[in-house]
């Protein structure tokens, strides 16, 4: 078990699309003031999950709700602290449970 340093809010982009064709409205926020702790990655353990997910490179570790059904499409918005507005994109969810306790999120950091 990891100390939750940071805060953050979960947010899933928008999917309403006007008359071209291009993606409107603002992002739905799944959870907010999430607090969740955050290492980078190292060694091989970086190596194995840039071959999934190209820019990886740390490993958020939080409780979730199940009902969350988190998707490598959500993003991580940091709203505490020195780094607050610096999103994280989801790479690949790791729940090994399934009940959300201990879960492991692979991210990367948004350009």
């Amino acid at each position: 078990m990891q100390l939750k340093l940071h805060i953050g809010d979960i947010k899933r982009p928008a999917t309403d699309v006007d008359s071209r064709g291009q993606v409107t409205g603002a992002d739905t926020t799944v959870a907010s003031s999430v607090p969740f702790a955050l290492r980078p990655l190292r060694g091989r353990e970086r190596e194995i999950a840039r071959q999934e997910f190209a820019s990886a490179s740390v490993m958020v570790t939080m409780h979730t709700d199940p009902t969350w059904a988190l998707t490598s499409e959500d993003k991580i918005v940091r709203t505490s602290g020195p780094n607050s507005g610096r999103e994280l994109n989801i790479g690949y969810v790791f729940d090994e449970e399934l009940d959300g306790r201990d879960t492991k999120i692979i991210c990367g950091e948004a350009v």
